[in-house]
């Protein structure tokens, strides 16, 4: 079967968001269009978090070498509080700053400008106290808003391109994008940077889980416009990245798993 042409797209888009001397770089949008920089559900039905800190006893070192992606899970409980120490260690709000005379949430990862146009949804299982189902993370407030009642990880398997290891773990997260709240000050080359903030979350998302004793897997194929539908994102939202955590399976310990 002959490759697809859209390779050449994407080529085409780096080499228009590229930087050289001879062509200006594009101011930034109007201030009257500044995007928000935070979604919110309004109405939705709301989960308060516990494990809103940084309490993860484990050296940095040893958390680097044991960081392997685990493709063998066992459905066991997951406490609830590590759950949310899980969210908030990974892409929470840990306070206020200014960055080019703007105040910006403050966040254990970097973004392009402080612009954080990044969102994340959970699809919860076997969480302790908390009903399975689909939910958006409030970074601010550090609670979950239901966004869908009942068990999705079946769907999220089948979207993400038929990965059965997807079913037996206790948390999917899907991180998106709002792509304006970056190219609002980036323009064209705002949309790379897009894809560097997802990178850093999921590097969180996957150190904070060694961390805590459990095994991480990112996901990156899916069906873009299907898996839009599913989450009933707004339409200037996109998936971008799936990070699957749970209980490491038996033929993959802590300490045993073996692909990267």
């Amino acid at each position: 079967m002959a490759r697809s042409k859209e390779a050449d797209i994407a080529r085409l888009y780096h080499l228009q968001s590229a930087h050289v001397r001879s062509r200006p770089l594009e101011p930034a949008f109007d201030a009257d269009t500044q995007p928000l920089q935070f979604r919110t559900y309004v109405g939705a039905e709301r989960t308060a978090l516990p494990g809103r800190d940084f309490a993860i006893d484990a050296p940095l070192g040893a958390v680097l070498e044991r960081r392997r992606s685990i493709r063998e899970f066992a459905l066991r409980p997951m406490p609830l509080e590590a759950l949310g120490r899980l969210l908030h260690a990974s892409y929470g709000v840990r306070g206020a700053r200014t960055i080019d005379g703007e105040w910006t949430c403050d966040r254990p990862t970097p973004s392009a400008g402080g612009r954080y146009p990044l969102e994340v949804y959970v699809a919860t299982q076997a969480v302790e106290d908390l009903p399975d189902g689909l939910y958006h993370y409030d970074a601010r407030a550090h609670e979950l808003e239901l966004r869908r009642e009942g068990l999705a990880h079946a769907a999220l398997a089948d979207l993400t391109l038929a990965q059965a290891m997807v079913l037996n773990t206790n948390v999917v997260v899907i991180i998106t994008a709002v792509p304006f709240r970056t190219m609002w000050k980036y323009g064209q080359r705002g949309y790379r940077f897009l894809w560097l903030d997802a990178g850093h979350v999921g590097q969180n998302l996957y150190l904070v889980a060694t961390a805590m004793g459990l095994g991480p897997v990112a996901i990156g194929g899916f069906y873009d416009d299907e898996l839009k539908a599913f989450l009933a994102l707004p339409p200037e939202e996109d998936p971008m990245y799936v990070v699957c955590i749970g209980q490491h399976g038996p033929a993959e310990g802590p300490a045993g798993a073996q692909r990267g």
